[in-house]
Formats: structure tokens, sequence, C-alpha cells
């Protein structure tokens, strides 16, 4: 457990949880920063995942300047108004209302959220005004809407950009559309596509990779068209048209101040990254004043989102403050 800055008790205190596949993170916020902080690796069974989560916000927030008003849990899933529908890596098949059933372990107001919604709400917290749209792109795409710092989850689903179909003769995606935007361009297809062109032989350098017993991701295809490979770049093209095409629906329907754009692979110093760039330059609505802006996740972002989350349920509740 690490302590990271000193509470000062000026600003409430909120527990944040991002509860993941292999590890369980835990940290105290207060003022939108990290006070203290642990992780644990998950256990296996959920009575275990419940009892440790409920004991790491415990021990995370003893003895500090004042007790914590509320939790937020950030968890990879579909959370429909607090009830998580499906969590597989977790172990959850069905509707399962969480903050229910850490109520016994933990007698404090619980607020759900999916992670990929917390973490928006983490990289977002540099604009509290006018409606952000984060789209995010790591193995596959979501994202979150962000309204003067507030999340605005729809019935649960909104900000799923993921999901927006780009092409309606597409790929089958296994949310039962086609074409969808991640299934188009994400960490996920691009690997697939490095690992095809290597096992073709029609990239020199992806082959040469594969050979050493490496598992090609989406940074090895990058790494072959800024070496020059024209079969990656030409990829890496088609995913800058599709991702741009994702971005002008979410102008159309949003009409936001800004998109930000999160995650490694769309750095503007990747080679998808600055194709992005060139083709958004070509393809945006004339009329938008939408704002494109880039940033590089950082590991704490989904705890302060759902620390912020938090204490928006809870303040926006009867009795909050």
């Amino acid at each position: 457990m690490s302590d990271l800055a000193v509470d000062g008790g000026h600003d409430p205190l909120v527990a944040a949880v991002d509860w993941g596949g292999t590890w369980i993170r835990v940290a105290a916020v207060s003022g939108g920063r990290i006070v203290r902080k642990d992780r644990r690796a998950k256990p296996q069974s959920l009575a275990e995942q419940y009892a440790t989560v409920a004991d790491m916000v415990l021990r995370t927030t003893a003895h500090l300047a004042q007790p914590p008003t509320a939790v937020g849990v950030g968890l990879a899933g579909v959370i429909q108004e607090g009830i998580v529908g499906t969590a597989h890596n977790l172990g959850f098949t069905d509707g399962t209302d969480i903050a229910a059933a850490l109520r016994p372990h933990l007698p404090l107001p619980t607020y759900l959220l999916n992670d990929v919604q917390a973490t928006a709400l983490g990289v977002a917290a540099r604009w509290p005004h006018g409606t952000t749209a984060v789209l995010t792109m790591g193995t596959g795409v979501g994202g979150a809407v962000i309204k003067d710092g507030s999340l605005d989850p729809g019935l649960g689903g909104a900000g799923d950009f993921g999901h927006v179909v780009i092409d309606v003769d597409g790929p089958i995606c296994p949310c039962g559309s086609t074409g969808c935007l991640e299934r188009l361009v994400s960490g996920r297809t691009l690997a697939e596509a490095a690992n095809a062109l290597a096992e073709a032989g029609l990239s020199p350098l992806l082959a040469a990779r594969a050979r050493t017993g490496r598992v090609l991701h989406a940074g090895d295809l990058q790494d072959a068209a800024q070496d020059g490979d024209s079969r990656a770049a030409e990829i890496l093209s088609r995913s800058a048209v599709a991702l741009c095409a994702g971005m002008r629906t979410i102008v159309a329907t949003l009409d936001p101040h800004r998109i930000v754009l999160a995650g490694t692979p769309l750095s503007p110093n990747t080679w998808l990254g600055r194709a992005v760039l060139t083709q958004w330059d070509l393809t945006r609505p004339r009329w938008a004043r939408t704002e494109l802006h880039h940033v590089i996740e950082d590991e704490d972002a989904a705890l302060l989102g759902a620390a912020s989350f938090a204490l928006d349920k809870f303040t926006a509740a009867p009795g909050g403050s």
C-alpha cells in the first residue's frame, strides 16, 4: 500500500475500485487526488473477490482524516442502472447487483460503472466544461460521453463507440451486428492482420518476428508500416478511414466540444495516429467546431474516474451533500 499525498480533510473522501480480470486496485481519493492506493491479485471465486474488495477499501481508507462517503467501482462488463449483465473475466454471467452483494462486507453507498467509462472520466477531467466524447482504443474500441465533467451513460451503454456500424456488409461482430468499428480497427483486429501477413510471408519484418516465437500485436503492424511495408501501411490506412468515419458519426450525433482519443496506438507519434490526423483533416464535417485531442492513458485514470462518478452519484442522492 502506498500513500501518495496528505489528506487535508477539506474535500470529501471517496474510495475507488478498479476491478479487473487480473488485479483489483483500490484508492482513497480526495479533491481529485489519490491519497492512498493498494493492489492485489484477483481471487478466483466471487465470494473471495467480494471479501477482498471490501477489505481493501476499509484498509486503504483507514486512519485518514475522515471516513469515505461513498465507493465507486469500475469493472469490465455490461452495466445498466447498477446491474452487471455480464463480466466474464470476473465470473459474472447474469444480472448481478454488486452493490447489494458488497453491502454485508462494506456498508457504504456503492456505485458501479463500466471500466472504460471510469477511464474516460479520468482522462477527461482536464476538460470540466462542455461535451467531451472519449474514444478509447486498446484490445477493443470503447468510449464514453462526458458532459460538464459528469458521465452521461444513457441507460448504461452511451459512448460504446466500438459498436457504431461503419460497414453494413462488413465482418460479423460478437455483439451480433456486422461491420462494427472495433471489427475494423482495434488492437485485436490489427494484431490479427499482423499475424496473417506474417503467416503468408507477405511482410519480411513481421515474418522474422513471428519466427522467434513471439505473438504479434498491433504495435508490430505499426513498426512494419514505419519500416516501409506497403501492405501494413495499407491496412493501417483503411483503419484510419474507418476510425474517422466513426468520429464523423460522433460529431453528427453529439456535436461535442471535443473528441479525445485515448491510448498509445492512437498517439500522434505512431503511424496510425498520424494517419488518423491526416484523414480527419480530409473528411471532418466542415461545419464542425469539434476539437481533436489525444491523451496517453494513465493507469490511475480509472480510479480517479470511478471516484468522480461515485461522488456525483452520492451528492445527487437524497440526503447526499
